[in-house]
């Protein structure tokens, strides 16, 4: 999963994202309508968590415009501005729900869990192939019948790899998938992790095979027996 959250206060900001962290996903974080405007550009999301009054404006511009894409995520306004009327208007602007400040973290999780439950964004809880089977959101694979947790890329690069199993997915497509947009990544830091996991695959038992396809990226694929 990928979240953005649109939020000016950085300690609200920072807070919210680490509360977003116990999904398991991405989270990117940004101040003001402008940056929003370029993430959703390059980005796809799941789940956005806005707040209304941005330094460059309301962003329930951006809510309305969010809502009325083919491929809209979720949305929660988490915002100050909650009077009645305020709550009616982004709830009609295409907000899926709104949360006035200050919040309860148990209640924000909740929610977001909510709206993610909705049909549209149903996604599987467990991905597999062959006698490998990655539980969603907890970082927990079984391979040949034993339990192993990964961290947390290693978990996320075998989800997007699993997605597609038998497909090849490049390169930057699963930087994309894995890492928010200010992170710092070395040139070899993806190519260590895959490297990590295709060990562990391997030590516990799995059968399947990361192969690297130069110059490309990876290709996840039942192993060719001996």
């Amino acid at each position: 999963m990928r979240s953005l959250v649109i939020e000016d206060e950085p300690q609200i900001g920072a807070y919210v994202s680490r509360l977003l962290g116990q999904l398991h996903g991405v989270v990117d974080l940004v101040g003001s309508i402008a940056d929003a405007r370029q993430a959703l550009d390059n980005f796809k999301y799941d789940l956005a968590i806005v707040d209304r009054m941005l330094p460059d404006g309301d962003a329930l511009e951006v809510v309305t415009a969010l809502s009325r894409s083919p491929d809209r995520p979720a949305i929660i306004m988490l915002t100050s501005k909650d009077a009645k009327e305020d709550v009616v208007d982004g709830l009609n602007g295409g907000a899926d729900d709104y949360l006035g400040k200050p919040f309860e973290p148990q209640e924000l999780i909740a929610r977001v869990r909510a709206v993610l439950r909705r049909p549209r964004l149903l996604a599987p809880s467990v991905l597999s192939l062959g006698n490998v089977e990655l539980h969603l959101g907890s970082n927990e694979v079984v391979v040949a019948d034993r339990k192993i947790l990964l961290r947390r890329r290693e978990a996320l690069i075998l989800g997007a790899l699993l997605m597609r199993r038998d497909r090849v997915i490049t390169r930057a497509a699963l930087i994309e998938e894995i890492y928010g947009f200010d992170d710092e990544i070395e040139s070899n830091t993806l190519e260590a992790q895959v490297s990590r996991l295709r060990k562990k695959l391997a030590t516990f038992g799995g059968d399947v095979e990361i192969r690297s396809m130069r110059g490309i990226g990876y290709i996840l694929r039942l192993a060719t027996p001996r």
